[in-house]
């Protein structure tokens, strides 16, 4: 399995509230929101939590099994919430910051995902690209529920409206799954400011034309930033 990983500011945002984590077969990324320098606390704090504790209870494990990698990522995901919602009651100035967070860890060729937000997870095989996450957002139900069409979602004046978040309450709901792998299958998870500059078959062409994920990612960022590049973008190219 080899990686790489890179984030970029955009053409248009003054600062990077993304944040990424590439290691011991854990992939995360996050994709922070709020006033000030709240959005860049959020992701970092989320996605800081969420590994440390992630890896922690890994290392306790004799034997890895499915339903102990889903308990492991479910509790990761609810400690980092409890983090970042604490910090935003105990500092006025962080008031309401959250963030998406989507994450996969990969062993034997399975990979075990959870997501939150709209933070994406593909993974392109011989023939296609699959998209494996669903996007919390407001657009992302209307589209699944065929009330609009995939073209529309780029342009709809809701399609920034999340609706699961991170942080902003002490509840949280994330939507977890495994995916047989491949050898040969490339993965990609990746902040909304690929996706929302890029159609999926943009996407799938750049991956097929460029096979080594340091190519992959760095292409897909310029493609990103060619067709706009109004938001941050952060990309993990994974191939198996």
């Amino acid at each position: 399995m080899e990686y790489f990983a890179a984030s970029d500011i955009g053409n248009y945002r003054e600062k990077n509230e993304d944040y990424y984590y590439c290691n011991k077969n854990l992939f995360v990324v996050a994709d922070g929101m709020g006033g000030h320098n709240a959005g860049e606390v959020a992701s970092k704090v989320a996605v800081d939590n969420f590994t440390e504790y992630f890896l922690k209870n890994l290392e306790k494990l004799i034997q890895i099994e499915q339903s102990q990698i889903q308990q492991i990522l479910k509790s990761s995901i609810s400690h980092a919430n409890n983090k970042v919602h604490r910090l935003s009651i105990e500092k006025p100035e962080y008031f309401g910051m959250g963030t998406t967070l989507t994450a996969c860890y990969i062993n034997n060729l399975t990979a075990y995902a959870i997501h939150i937000g709209d933070s994406r997870l593909y993974v392109k095989n011989e023939k296609k690209l699959n998209l494996l996450t669903s996007d919390h957002t407001v657009v992302g139900e209307m589209y699944r529920s065929g009330l609009i069409s995939y073209d529309e979602t780029f342009n709809h004046p809701q399609r920034n409206f999340l609706t699961n978040v991170l942080g902003i309450s002490n509840e949280i709901n994330a939507d977890f799954f495994t995916i047989s792998l491949n050898i040969g299958d490339i993965l990609i998870l990746c902040s909304d400011g690929l996706n929302s500059m890029l159609k999926d078959d943009f996407i799938f062409k750049i991956i097929n034309k460029f096979k080594n994920t340091r190519q992959i990612t760095e292409k897909l960022i310029y493609g990103a930033k060619a067709k706009g590049g109004f938001d941050n973008i952060t990309i993990i190219t994974i191939k198996i």
